[in-house]
């Protein structure tokens, strides 16, 4: 009797390690983000609403490159015209970089943040970056507006990729 006991019991340890492995693995855990800024689109041309992801700027000079210098490698796409640097340099300016990451979105509003070692494997093709990538639920609806939303400062997430 105390063999089988003792049986039932490990069996029972056994189930309960790997069904908290399997829900480490696949619960999506949330990351909490406030909306922080709402701006006009810099021009009306301007069409970034089939983008499925987000820009992560962690620093002021992330933000001046997101919003000013990607664009501009982008010379034969007269719709994707960057904002003015001195209206990128007043708005990282009302920004707190020291307690602040910032998500910027565009043209969609962001309705979750998610990550977890399943959503990875999944939907993120960046294996060589260790940092955890989060994964957006948008709003479906297209506004004309770009969105930046702030969470707690860290060095452990970023964009999901490619």
């Amino acid at each position: 009797m105390k063999k089988i006991n003792k049986m039932l019991c490990s069996v029972a340890i056994i189930v309960f390690i790997v069904g908290l492995c399997v829900l480490y693995y696949y619960y999506p855990r949330k990351v909490s983000f406030e909306l922080t800024k709402e701006i006009q689109k810099p021009n009306k041309e301007f069409d970034q609403s089939s983008f499925i992801g987000f820009d992560y700027a962690d620093s002021e000079e992330m933000l001046m490159y997101w919003l000013v210098e990607w664009y501009k490698g982008f010379p034969d796409r007269e719709y994707l015209h960057s904002y003015d640097l001195t209206f990128v340099q007043n708005l990282a300016k009302e920004l707190d970089f020291e307690r602040y990451d910032y998500i910027i979105t565009y043209q969609k509003q962001l309705k979750a943040l998610r990550h977890s070692p399943h959503l990875t494997k999944t939907e993120d093709g960046l294996y060589f970056d260790k940092k955890t990538p989060l994964i957006p639920t948008f709003d479906t609806v297209i506004t004309d507006k770009i969105y930046i939303y702030r969470i707690k400062k860290n060095n452990k997430y970023r964009s999901f990729g490619p």
